[in-house]
Parts: C-alpha cells; sequence; structure tokens
C-alpha cells in the first residue's frame, strides 16, 4: 500500500476518522510518507484525532511515525486546558454583571462531541451576547487585560461589516475572544440575520454555571453550516470542521426539531448554506439528516444565495476576492465607505500595518498603500491566470 497524490493521503486521513483503516504491520508506510500524512493532517487541524485513532494500531504504529501526532496532541490538551480555564473567567466575570452568555462553535462541540479535550485545537473562544450589552462587556474584558487588536482599515469599515468585537489578551498566551451580537452578517449587509430567532432558541448549558447557555441543537446545526458556506466557503474548507458536522449529526439527529431547522432555513434564508454543507459532510463522512430533510432543503433555496454559496465554493483564495464578496453583501452606502476605507485607511491602521512611527508618516504613506493594493490586485489576476490554463 501506497501513497503517493495529496488527494489519496487526505482520502487515507478521512477512512482513519470513519475508523475504515486497520492498519497491517504491512501496510506501514515509508517514513517520509508519515511525515505527509502529518503535514496534512496538521494543515486540517487532525492531528489530534489521527494520533487517537493511530495509537490502536496492532502491532502498535512505530514511535517515530506516531510522535508528531502525539506531540500535536499533548500541545493541543495543554493549549485548551488553558482556553477553557480563561473561558470559565471570563463567564464569571460576565454573568456577574447579570449578562445572559451563549457559548458557540469550539468550547460546545470540545464538550458535547469529544471524549478528551486534546482532540479540538481551539484558536478562539466565541461567545453571543444580546447586543445592549456589548459595551458593557468590552469594558470588563479590557480591564481584565484584553485589548482590541487593529483589524480593520477603517472605524467605517469595522461598524459596517462586523457582527462581533474581536479582543486579545495582552499577556501571554495571547487568547483572542469573538464577543458575537451577530451571527453570519455585518450590520450593513444587505441580508441581515434575525438575531430574534436565535435568542428564542437558547438552553442552559449542562455543566456550565447558571447563566450559560448554548443554542438548541437544531440551531446550532442552521448557525455552523450558515457560518461555514457564507463565510469561509466550503470549497477549501478544512476537514475538521465536516468531520465536527458529521459527528453532531450522529450525536443530535434524533434531538433536532427538524422541522423547525427547515422553516428556520427558509426564514434566515440559509437554505444552500444547509443543504451544501451536509452534501460536503456526506461525501467525505456518511452522515446526512433525513433524505426528507434535504429535499425540503432543495425546494426552498434562493436563488441568490445558491449562487453566493456556490461563488464561495469556487473562489480563488485571495484577499482581493475575499473583499468582493464581503462588498458585494453591503449596501450602497456601506459599499462606498468600505472602498473609501481600503484606499484611504485610518491613520492607526497605517501605523500598524506599514510600520509608520507618527501620523504625519502615515498621512504621507498612502501611495505605499496604494502600490500594496496594487500589488496584491496584479498578484489576484496572476493566479487567476494560471489558473485557467
Amino acid at each position: 500500500m501506497s501513497l503517493q497524490a495529496s488527494d489519496e493521503i487526505e482520502q487515507f486521513l478521512i477512512d482513519i476518522l470513519n475508523d475504515q483503516v486497520a492498519l497491517q504491520a504491512e501496510q506501514f508506510f515509508a517514513e517520509d510518507v508519515w511525515q505527509q500524512v502529518y503535514r496534512h493532517a496538521e494543515r486540517h487541524r487532525v492531528a489530534a484525532l489521527i494520533y487517537w485513532q493511530l495509537r490502536k494500531a496492532h502491532p502498535p504504529l512505530p514511535e517515530r511515525f506516531l510522535q508528531p501526532f502525539k506531540q500535536f496532541y499533548l500541545a493541543t490538551l495543554g493549549r485548551n486546558g488553558i482556553f477553557l480555564a480563561e473561558l470559565n473567567r471570563i463567564i464569571a466575570l460576565l454573568t456577574a454583571a447579570g449578562m445572559q452568555v451563549v457559548l458557540l462553535k469550539g468550547a460546545v462541540f470540545l464538550r458535547s462531541l469529544y471524549e478528551d479535550i486534546g482532540l479540538r485545537p481551539m484558536s478562539d473562544l466565541d461567545i453571543l451576547l444580546r447586543r445592549e450589552a456589548i459595551d458593557q462587556a468590552v469594558d470588563l474584558l479590557k480591564q481584565s487585560g484584553y485589548e482590541a487588536p487593529i483589524l480593520h482599515q477603517s472605524e467605517a469599515i469595522q461598524k459596517d461589516v462586523t457582527h462581533d468585537v474581536h479582543l486579545r489578551q495582552s499577556q501571554p498566551l495571547f487568547v483572542d475572544v469573538e464577543v458575537h451580537w451577530l451571527l453570519g452578517s455585518g450590520e450593513k449587509y444587505r441580508q441581515r440575520t434575525d438575531m430574534d430567532w436565535f435568542w428564542q432558541r437558547i438552553i442552559p448549558f449542562e455543566g456550565w454555571a447558571q447563566g450559560v447557555y448554548t443554542l438548541n441543537p437544531g440551531a446550532h446545526l442552521l448557525y455552523v453550516c450558515g457560518h461555514l458556506a457564507h463565510q469561509h466557503g466550503l470549497g477549501g474548507l478544512g476537514m475538521l470542521w465536516l468531520y465536527e458536522v458529521a459527528c453532531f449529526l450522529k450525536k443530535f439527529e434524533h434531538h433536532i426539531d427538524w422541522a423547525d431547522f427547515i422553516a428556520g432555513a427558509k426564514h434566515l434564508a440559509w437554505s444552500a448554506a444547509a443543504l451544501y454543507t451536509f452534501r460536503e459532510v456526506e461525501m467525505k463522512f456518511i452522515q446526512a439528516p433525513p433524505q426528507w430533510v434535504l429535499e425540503a432543503l432543495r425546494q426552498q433555496i434562493a436563488s441568490a444565495e445558491e449562487k453566493h454559496v456556490r461563488s464561495m465554493m469556487v473562489m480563488t483564495p485571495s484577499r482581493v476576492a475575499l473583499a468582493w464578496k464581503q462588498i458585494e453583501q453591503l449596501d450602497w452606502a456601506a459599499r462606498l465607505r468600505n472602498v473609501r476605507g481600503r484606499l484611504f485607511p485610518s491613520l492607526a491602521f497605517m501605523r500598524s500595518r506599514y510600520g509608520f512611527k507618527t501620523d504625519w508618516q502615515a498621512l504621507l504613506g498612502y501611495p505605499v498603500r496604494w502600490l500594496d493594493l496594487a500589488q496584491i490586485f496584479l498578484k489576484y489576476l496572476w493566479a487567476r491566470a494560471k489558473g485557467k490554463r
């Protein structure tokens, strides 16, 4: 047995995650092949999961092959312990102020889908608060050691496109927290998410303190589908997300009110996001909702949403393409502010991005910005041209 191309290695990883590989001694690959397997697993953020499966191999996999996967698992275990401790601290801080805290994505999956907290790498903490609580929550978090990095070209762009406040600890380990008030859209998106629909579907999160919630299984699944299809794009999606949707379906299929899920997908215009996500999951990890659910989603898809989901799947990964997809979703006034903000970003952004020491240097440095944008655009055109050959 040998692995040559990247798609063969990725299929091997999928087979391991599906528990469809029984390694025998004669199937052990050469060391350089195992190095490639590890690199692919690391890129897809499943190296710890692969370790969990490989350690069960009989006869045992040679330690030198298993070691990189084990190290990834141990590093993830340690980091996640820190993340969860910090999450508990944040929850205590916010609930003491009388806020309802809704946990999303990674922290929920880690506690509900995995037998060990070292199996799922976390990159940040996602929480949902009511809009009126955001300013107080951000102030409390800043007082407790967080700061807001400069992520957007201008304050106007930030207000138009964001659905959260991104905060980062000012001291090691630099934990990132995303404090959401919207899911799946920005303030000035033409299709703005109806947050009342989600708030009507929060449930207490078992095992956490009073005042801590998550979305019910159907609402959480629909949110994840919208997040993946609308914001990330399903075409270049890492293996971990699809694996988690498969695990979620396997565990919660009979706890989901599928009629409510279908109605919610129609109400939010997320039917294409759900259907295309489920198709990707089924192709790789065999799990899928009941067939009648898929058919109902297919029949109610809005053409504009399907066009967006499909375009995100085939989009050439680049800053130009991502910026264009963002601008497409904004209303006209926000589009103009977006373009202006990219051409004439804030002086704070200019100092942060290009290393200018003073506002005067940043002001005189706009030609550097325009040259940077021109280079990015030319690289995008070159990549598109090579892709069409």
